[in-house]
């Protein structure tokens, strides 16, 4: 009993800003798969002309994906397609979630759960974690309204890779996405010069 609890502990790392385990490939995704994101991408599209943000470049999640698998999408809102594609962790839920997939979500503090809806990327700031950089994120709707009083943001960590690991999982974080330094430096260089930019999360 005493191993199987400290293997289930060995998979949680700490985020507040938050921390964690992992990681073949983060090239852009196969042709064929960009079709299916075509209705979400339309959202953004229309979310983001509706509420005036940037129309150039979003940020997507989709949890639906194994861990071990790059489910972080950069997108080009132009042209409707995925630049590029990389891992990132889902919060543990307190032992609700498996590290293999995210089943539960919440707005909730210290449910320790990533939440699903669109918000906006904040400003940079100093981060205990990885690059020492992380991004504030605002809920813009009522599943992720509390972000940024959760201390739910967008960071790095070194345990986070810059190749899938499928079959094996990410380990988990306490709510934050969290994603590969190269990952988070690539999307510092481009708010350097896109602002007001979205970050969707869906399953």
């Amino acid at each position: 009993m005493k191993l199987l609890l400290f293997a289930f502990l060995s998979t949680i790392l700490f985020c507040n800003d938050s921390k964690y385990s992992t990681t073949k490939n983060n090239s852009f995704p196969q042709e064929e798969t960009v079709p299916k994101y075509q209705k979400e991408i339309k959202y953004i599209k229309s979310f983001s002309k509706t509420n005036a943000y940037n129309q150039n470049l979003a940020i997507m999640i989709d949890y639906s994906i194994h861990s071990g698998k790059n489910r972080f999408f950069i997108v080009d809102l132009k042209n409707e397609k995925i630049k590029k594609s990389a891992l990132v962790c889902h919060g543990s839920c307190k032992g609700d979630n498996y590290s293999d997939f995210a089943t539960t979500f919440s707005n909730t503090k210290n449910s320790y759960c990533s939440t699903l809806g669109m918000s906006l990327i904040g400003e940079r700031a100093y981060s205990t974690w990885g690059s020492n950089y992380k991004f504030w994120l605002d809920g813009l709707e009522e599943s992720n309204s509390n972000m940024r009083s959760r201390v739910v943001v967008l960071h790095s960590w070194e345990g986070v890779k810059d190749e899938e690991t499928y079959p094996k999982p990410l380990a988990m974080s306490w709510g934050c996405p969290t994603i590969s330094l190269k990952m988070l430096d690539e999307v510092d260089e481009l708010l350097k010069t896109e602002k007001k930019v979205l970050l969707y999360s869906f399953k």
